[in-house]
């Protein structure tokens, strides 16, 4: 930020000295008439110049007026106003105006000229778009060619400044001349130091933007890294879940029924009663193993399930995953009325979050489309996103875990990746 700072106050004392310059030469027309009028050299200036002056009070006035409405449009568009570019286009007349007010006798504007458009950008990488710059060099070029007093003689004719200078006394047009020279000089070094300043300033910012963008590549490089092994734990940690409730309730329950099975082929011919009581003891193992296999089911069902419908379960969902991101989901449900197996909602359930989740993750979507609909056969469910889409999809663990649920309740799931990703998926009523 400091040398912004450095960058803005040289380009401001640039417009400091060009504006004492500007006056400097203005002030000579004034000063050297009125020299001229009191010593009664008037006939001998007017035998010297190509053209007899207009009213030389008018011009150092109106440079006055000029040089002031020049810098208000200076402020004006520094301070952010609307049109920027349209200012900067009134900047280049207004100092074309005065560069003919002062009779082409201070060619410094041009790089103020320069400084103007230089500073107005912001980006070198789209420096090379802005049209002003073709204005630029024309208005440049014109500027050099009438500073030439040979090429501007041929053009046109103006009271020339070194002409009104020469009927000075020989040390004072000495002087004047040097401190024309002078402001000159301090012009251009004052130009390449704000130059350089502000050089140096855009190149760092440009600098510090990409290494910025770097640490976020690789931050976001990291963080999905971290998804993936957090993801592959979760699913490691369910596994053993899953293992510890099949042998906690499967396990034990086939145990006891390949027990009892063994028990009843002994006793079948032996004692009938008691291998019949034996299988009623079997049965009631076999009934108590299935609630816990649906207990253990019901613990992995979506906490939305356990209080509220399919519909407002996927309603819920909707809302939550619209509270974190800006995705805009639409919700079409035409299953009123029907009763469906807890299994078949849980799938359901799993199958519609999968693929937002995917329409995000993988298809950067805005918009998802969900539409469950049926006629008198099958029960349809299609999910449709405007993502990026896949002309080849090639299933990975999310989609192969899509088919193995469907496969639990017999249903077939199609995609297309043309526009967007289409999930369409259908069942048996």
């Amino acid at each position: 930020m400091g040398q912004l700072k450095r960058a803005r106050y040289t380009y401001w004392l640039l417009v400091v000295i060009n504006f004492i310059s500007v006056m400097y030469n203005a002030s000579l027309y004034l000063l050297i008439s009125n020299y001229v009028a009191r010593k009664n050299l008037s006939l001998q200036l007017l035998t010297k110049l190509n053209v007899v002056p207009g009213n030389i009070n008018l011009m150092y006035w109106l440079a006055v007026l000029l040089y002031a409405f020049l810098i208000c449009l200076i402020c004006i568009r520094r301070n952010g106003g609307e049109k920027a570019e349209l200012w900067l286009l009134l900047e280049l007349v207004t100092i074309m105006g005065l560069f003919w007010t002062i009779k082409a006798s201070y060619t410094g504007l041009i790089f103020l000229i320069f400084a103007d458009i230089f500073f107005s950008t912001d980006n070198f990488y789209t420096i090379k778009n802005k049209y002003y710059w073709g204005i630029f060099i024309i208005v440049a070029g014109m500027i050099l060619l009438l500073s030439n007093d040979r090429l501007l003689a041929s053009v046109i004719t103006l009271p020339s400044l070194d002409t009104y200078i020469g009927m000075l006394p020989l040390r004072l047009g000495i002087l004047v001349t040097f401190i024309r020279n002078f402001l000159t000089t301090i012009n251009i070094v004052i130009f390449a130091a704000a130059l350089f300043t502000y050089v140096v300033y855009v190149t760092n910012e440009q600098r510090n933007i990409e290494e910025e963008l770097r640490m976020m590549d690789r931050a976001n490089a990291e963080l999905k890294s971290y998804i993936e092994v957090a993801e592959r734990n979760a699913e490691r940690r369910e596994r053993i879940r899953i293992s510890r409730e099949i042998h906690d309730t499967l396990g034990h329950a086939l145990t006891g029924i390949s027990a009892g099975i063994d028990a009843v082929l002994v006793l079948v011919d032996m004692d009938k009663e008691s291998a019949k009581a034996q299988l009623r003891n079997l049965s009631e193992v076999v009934r108590q193993g299935i609630i816990d296999v649906r207990n253990s089911l019901n613990k992995m069902r979506p906490g939305a399930l356990e209080e509220l419908s399919l519909e407002d379960s996927l309603q819920e969902m909707i809302k939550r995953y619209s509270q974190i991101s800006e995705l805009q989901i639409k919700l079409t449900y035409d299953w009123q009325g029907i009763d469906l197996p807890k299994t078949t909602e849980n799938v359901i359930f799993r199958i519609i979050e999968e693929s937002i989740t995917n329409s995000i993750r993988h298809g950067q979507a805005e918009k998802i489309w969900i539409t469950l609909s049926q006629d008198e056969k099958y029960n349809y469910l299609e999910i449709v996103d405007n993502g990026r889409g896949s002309q080849e999809i090639k299933p990975g663990f999310g989609l192969t875990q899509m088919q193995e649920r469907l496969a639990i309740i017999g249903g077939k799931v199609t995609y297309q990746g043309d526009h967007g990703f289409k999930t369409k998926v259908k069942f048996v009523k």
